[in-house]
């Protein structure tokens, strides 16, 4: 009895150290959660979109408020079967505020499992279904340049919309220049090509961290350069801004 009183604390010093753990197990708890929640929904993936649909490939862009590292999970059975880094990242993701990835050699009408991992966040697991293949048309590429301030963009994605047509993108490149393809767009339930002419109007919408630029052209209608802010009108070469 003597030896095991020795090692016996006294009622209070112990109830005082538990507490003291259980204190300081709160604290960092807090701190960690606090750090995460203000951290956090600035990585979160916004404004997804699923664009250039075909029998092979489609892309997937999204925007985060603030740079991260993000990269797509994909796969048939499970979102987790692929991993597929940004088109501008080779070996290791680096940050950006514009994401945008391009997945290959897919399988016709099939459905694919996906998610957005963005910091250490996932998002929800999302779908899409690839097309049949269809005969490539003759069109030329919509080819263009977007400025801010006189100066190349350097990160910004195009969309162009046209109606009752999928929707098409293309990843602005450093020097500010891009180009969609033509050649499989499609109608926009996948089913089949869609009829262009020369008079079809489109809309091609520019997304980048400094700001926002629409503009309607006809396709048989050159591009004059874009700056970020305006709103153009090229069926007859005039600016609306």
């Amino acid at each position: 009895k003597d030896i095991i009183n020795r090692f016996k604390m006294p009622t209070v010093l112990g109830l005082g150290i538990i507490i003291l753990g259980i204190a300081s197990g709160v604290f960092l708890v807090v701190r960690e959660q606090a750090f995460v929640s203000k951290a956090s929904p600035n990585f979160i993936a916004q404004n997804i979109n699923v664009t250039n649909i075909s029998d092979t490939e489609a892309a997937i862009s999204w925007q985060t408020a603030d740079s991260a590292t993000s990269f797509i999970t994909f796969g048939q059975q499970s979102p987790d079967e692929q991993t597929v880094l940004d088109d501008r990242d080779t070996k290791t993701p680096q940050p950006h505020s514009l994401h945008y990835v391009t997945l290959k050699n897919l399988l016709p009408k099939t459905t694919y499992q996906y998610k957005i991992i963005s910091g250490k966040i996932s998002s929800e697991i999302n779908k899409f279904t690839t097309a049949s293949p269809i005969s490539k048309m003759g069109f030329q590429p919509v080819i263009g340049t977007i400025l801010d301030n006189s100066k190349a963009v350097e990160e910004a994605i195009a969309y162009l919309s046209i109606a009752n047509a999928a929707t098409l993108s293309a990843l602005v490149k450093n020097s500010g220049n891009f180009l969609i393809p033509l050649a499989q767009i499609r109608k926009s339930d996948l089913s089949d090509s869609f009829p262009l002419t020369g008079d079809t109007i489109g809309k091609l919408t520019i997304i980048s961290g400094f700001g926002e630029t629409s503009v309607l052209f006809k396709m048989n209608k050159g591009l004059p350069p874009i700056s970020l802010g305006e709103k153009i009108y090229v069926l007859s070469f005039f600016s609306l801004a």
